[in-house]
């Protein structure tokens, strides 16, 4: 009873944050301990390192909420925008922006959880650094995987692009976490329903060949290196996303506002 009180309190504390700024989103909690175990290890040392003094005992108490908050649809149709033959950087850049501003509400609405009900806030993906590192790998041990927390809290399934698909929402979502003492619900892995469905695929080369290229993570951060060049104005594609949305086997039943 305590464990659902206490998640309901904080759900409708997110929820009333989103009221207040136009978005919809999602809120789920992991097991902290079944969160740590699926980290690759460079990030289990991150979250040990986060966590201090705090670990163990959130080893065997702890959750970890899972907060998203959803892309806004006209938005998403800016990605891999067109003009004639020729990419308008300048339309694609409207999403880019849109993965800026979600971060931003995002690592706000992650800290205010934090501090009104006690917890550690993991922050939306870090921005900014493709230029400053040499190797996707060295992105690895900057954070904590998002997606694994939010797979665990059972606000989605790993699509074949690698990215969390919500039922309602599709992959058009950003995430932050909060790491909490506090008792509550956990919710639980959900089984994939990508079944058949290739469409992220189809849109990637470095997607449709991810088993056969040594490391396809690379060459996507080099073709964003590439549209970073040409003046996109962060570092992010979302041409896959696009793919799930509004082609996938889902496209009826994911909705946008």
């Amino acid at each position: 009873m305590e464990k659902e009180q206490n998640f309901q309190r904080v759900k409708g504390y997110f929820e009333g944050k989103l009221a207040k700024i136009g978005y919809e989103g999602i809120f789920g909690v992991a097991s902290f301990q079944g969160v740590y175990h699926d980290l690759m290890p460079i990030q289990r040392s991150r979250l040990e390192d986060i966590c201090g003094d705090q670990f163990h005992n959130l080893m065997k108490n702890g959750s970890i909420i899972c907060i998203g908050i959803a892309y806004p649809e006209h938005v998403i149709d800016c990605i891999g925008a067109m003009s004639g033959s020729m990419i308008d950087i300048d339309t694609w850049s409207i999403y880019a922006r849109e993965y800026q501003n979600l971060n931003r509400l995002l690592n706000t609405i992650s800290k205010c959880i934090a501090d009104q009900f006690g917890g550690i806030p993991i922050l939306a993906t870090m921005e900014g650094v493709a230029d400053k590192v040499t190797n996707v790998q060295d992105y690895y041990g900057m954070t904590v995987s998002h997606r694994v927390i939010a797979e665990h809290a059972g606000l989605g399934w790993r699509g074949k692009n690698e990215l969390i698909v919500n039922k309602n929402y599709s992959c058009a979502l950003r995430f932050a976490s909060i790491i909490t003492n506090l008792p509550l619900t956990q919710g639980e892995k959900v089984e994939t329903s990508c079944g058949a469905c290739n469409a992220c695929l189809e849109v990637c080369s470095f997607l449709k060949n991810k088993e056969r290229l040594k490391n396809y993570r690379e060459n996507c951060r080099r073709y964003i290196m590439g549209l970073l060049g040409l003046g996109l104005v962060d570092e992010v594609c979302g041409r896959c996303i696009k793919a799930c949305y509004r082609d996938s086997v889902f496209k009826d039943t994911f909705k946008l506002r």
